[in-house]
């Protein structure tokens, strides 16, 4: 069954990913199976979990500090530990399994802002090879939090390279210094500030400062042209990126660290299968195409660490982009076996009816349509980590999993999470690193019901999450096969977040019961994998 609806702007779409992949999106061999009209009855859903057949493993789920924590990091300690509670505790909020740490390239006052800018951060270096380690120490606070709360990933990365690496003196472009903004030849010094960045947490004295950090971002959204200066960035063309990565992948080696490289954090989904015509135009090289350049490039894809991450902006529309461009992507990303995915960045800059990202939404709106994004990387793209943009924002954007309204010292310390944060909670918080997705069919509607099933490393426990985006109750059954001779699920504790639930335990439920999904409202239904003696 098929229902469809009438957007402002005159379309109308289908509900089911069947009908969007027959207007012109073939289905890909291993992609998940598209549910019919066999598994649903009115509202009614048949939800079919296989925990045999096994999908992507998830490494984590995380959200980046940039650029607020410092300022939150300088609140008092009540208010900070609130906010690092709500993020990184598994039992009192969502229970972050990473955290992305902004390595700034320097205060740049005249050109971002003025001094209460939020977009423009401080950088440890003070002169080649020279440090200030007292630098950025509220955003270190919530690295040293994290930590304190069990999360084990860390991320450190980059905008920009510091002003004076930069061939306009700033941590922004201007039109006329080519390719990148990087100076010509100082891709080596840029590795070993990073390199000596990586060694002072890798070693610090301070064990609760002490941070192994798994991966280093040097470039951001590398094919935006970045002129103008709102805020940090620097554009970087395809062979700029390959010899970034390798001076640093040279250097992480030479000191002994054992940190990844992340890139190319893709400011769009296309690009990791379409080149930028505008800026090789532009700047005569090649920006974009990334799975294809990197993927079979022997001088750089054994210096990646098997993933390549992307942002998943302006690619949420629906029904135009939503679905279809997810489709191409996995079709892309399977022709380069071997390697994961991460969705490394991600808020609401267009929406699913392309109203854009403006208007603070602390509701079930901004939550359902960010669940349903999450839902589809995790189900179409494959991916293995899904983050979030800025983890507290003091902007009316939706662009936060926290808000306040804190703008200078003396301003009361506001701390108000938006519904967004528990919804994500629904997923980062239940399935932990390690976690295998499973088939699960007949929850497949993009206006509807979305499901998606994990099985733990430890393969003890699964987790079903349902997102219900309709106006009225769905019910489901469920049906959970492909379990090893002995073993049962007994039963499923229920995790709900609604216009009235925070991510709140109703009572546990049997596995072959129908259960009502309630309007509006994102559940994750997790339990124990017993098995007989």
């Amino acid at each position: 069954m098929t229902r469809t609806t009438t957007f402002a702007n005159g379309i109308r779409i289908m509900l089911s990913l069947a009908t969007i992949c027959a207007a012109g999106c073939a289905p890909l061999a291993g992609a998940p199976a598209v549910s019919d009209a066999s598994h649903r009855t009115g509202d009614a859903y048949e939800v079919r979990i296989v925990l045999s057949s096994e999908h992507q493993i998830i490494d984590n789920f995380g959200a980046s500090d940039c650029w607020s924590m410092q300022k939150i990091g300088a609140w008092s300690d009540a208010s900070k530990n609130r906010v690092a509670d709500l993020l990184f505790s598994p039992t009192e909020g969502i229970g972050l399994s990473c955290w992305r740490f902004n390595l700034g390239g320097g205060l740049d006052y005249e050109h971002m802002g003025g001094p209460d800018s939020w977009r423009t951060v401080e950088t440890f270096e003070v002169a080649e090879g020279e440090y200030d380690w007292t630098r950025q120490a509220e955003e270190r606070w919530f690295l040293g939090a994290a930590k304190a709360r069990g999360v084990e990933q860390f991320i450190a990365f980059t905008n920009s390279p510091p002003a004076r690496m930069t061939r306009n003196g700033h941590t922004f472009c201007s039109d006329d210094e080519g390719s990148t903004n990087l100076k010509d030849g100082y891709e080596g010094q840029f590795a070993r500030y990073l390199a000596d960045i990586l060694a002072f947490f890798n070693e610090n004295p301070d064990e609760s400062q002490r941070i192994a950090f798994n991966w280093v971002s040097p470039i951001n959204e590398p094919q935006w042209p970045w002129i103008g200066g709102g805020q940090e960035g620097c554009r970087a063309s395809n062979e700029d990126i390959k010899a970034i990565v390798a001076a640093l992948h040279k250097e992480l080696r030479h000191r002994g660290l054992d940190t990844n490289i992340l890139v190319p954090e893709s400011g769009i989904l296309y690009g990791m299968w379409a080149e930028h015509r505008g800026l090789a135009d532009r700047y005569g090289e090649i920006y974009g195409d990334y799975f294809d350049d990197f993927c079979s490039d022997p001088a750089v894809n054994d210096k990646l660490g098997g993933v390549l991450c992307c942002h998943s902006y302006r690619c949420d529309i629906v029904p135009e982009k939503l679905v279809p461009e997810r489709l191409e992507f996995r079709k892309k990303f399977e022709e380069h076996p071997g390697w994961r995915y991460w969705q490394s960045e991600y808020c609401v800059m267009q929406g699913p009816e392309n109203q854009g990202g403006h208007g603070r939404d602390l509701s079930m709106k901004t939550a359902l349509d960010v669940a349903r994004v999450i839902h589809c990387d995790l189900t179409i793209c494959d991916a293995s980590a899904w983050q979030w943009w800025t983890a507290v924002s003091p902007c009316d954007y939706k662009d936060g999993l926290i808000y306040t309204d804190y703008q200078k010292p003396g301003d009361p310390e506001s701390i108000l999470p938006a519904k967004l944060l528990w919804a994500f909670g629904n997923y980062s918080r239940f399935i932990r690193p390690g976690a295998r997705r499973v088939e699960l069919t007949g929850a497949d509607d993009v206006l509807g019901l979305l499901g998606s099933a994990y099985r733990s490393a430890s393969r003890d426990e699964i987790a079903i999450v349902l997102v219900n985006m309709a106006e009225r109750d769905a019910t489901v059954s469920l049906r959970i096969g492909g379990l090893p001779r002995g073993a049962r699920v007994e039963s499923l504790t229920p995790y709900v977040t609604s216009e009235t639930d925070d991510l709140k335990a109703h009572a546990p439920v049997a596995p072959d019961a129908d259960y009502i999904v309630a309007r509006r409202s994102v559940v994750t239904l997790v339990g124990p994998i017993q098995t007989t003696p």
